[in-house]
């Protein structure tokens, strides 16, 4: 899947892919949200309370079984490539 954007909501800009960025006017925080060509989306944030990260998914579909099928895939194939990194 192709990214098309990321907001960085600690420097509070949302940087396109053409290269554009748009401010972004929430308060800031240590969060980073990957959008994707389909729609779909990743975030990612610390955990306030233990050393770990969070992970948050959101897809886009026609129906409940599509949007589970996506869901799966996105979170699998993301995961994947978290799995590399460790």
């Amino acid at each position: 899947m192709k990214i098309t954007a990321v907001e960085d909501y600690l420097t509070s800009i949302r940087a396109e892919n053409g290269g554009q960025e748009i401010p972004i006017n929430l308060p800031k925080s240590n969060v980073l949200k990957y959008f994707f060509e389909d729609g779909s989306w990743i975030c990612l944030r610390p955990s306030g309370t233990e050393p770990k990260i969070k992970f948050y998914f959101g897809v886009n579909g026609t129906s409940l079984n599509e949007s589970k099928e996506k869901l799966n895939n996105i979170a699998e194939s993301f995961m994947q490539l978290v799995e590399q990194i460790l």
